[in-house]
């Protein structure tokens, strides 16, 4: 019984320091003011992220959004095109729609990378008919 007591004893201890740990950082990004950014919303099978986009659509910082698995999508999806933003590009920081309804804290990931799917070399031209798996 001690065990089992102990063991309930540690894991709620790990969650709740993550828990508070995320909340602090939450509150130093909001004594940030709120910005407009542009965004392209990337998804992939476990995490979703967000690009910052500069003014000339160049992207200025990628974040991983901090959502359970079944609120993925509902913040920001594919239709998204601006969020507001409170903290540090570079770091981290918090995310909302524009009205400052329904945050999440996002953050600049060193492990977790967004899937690049679009990739192709620069200056090379379109292959015609579909490429790889055309019909020929």
């Amino acid at each position: 019984m001690a065990i089992l007591v102990s063991q309930y004893f540690i894991i709620g201890t790990m969650f709740g320091g993550c828990f508070l740990w995320i909340n602090r950082r939450r509150r130093k990004a909001l004594r940030n003011p709120w910005t407009v950014w542009r965004i392209r919303y990337v998804s992939g099978t476990r995490y979703e992220w967000v690009d910052l986009l500069g003014p000339h659509g160049e992207t200025v910082s990628t974040l991983l959004l901090s959502t359970w698995a079944w609120d993925r999508g509902k913040l920001v999806n594919h239709g998204t095109r601006e969020i507001w933003f409170a903290g540090d590009p570079a770091k981290y920081g918090v995310v909302s729609r524009p009205g400052g309804r329904d945050m999440r804290y996002a953050y600049v990931s060193r492990i977790y990378k967004p899937p690049r799917l679009t990739f192709r070399e620069p200056g090379a031209p379109p292959v015609p008919d579909g490429g790889r798996h055309s019909k020929d």
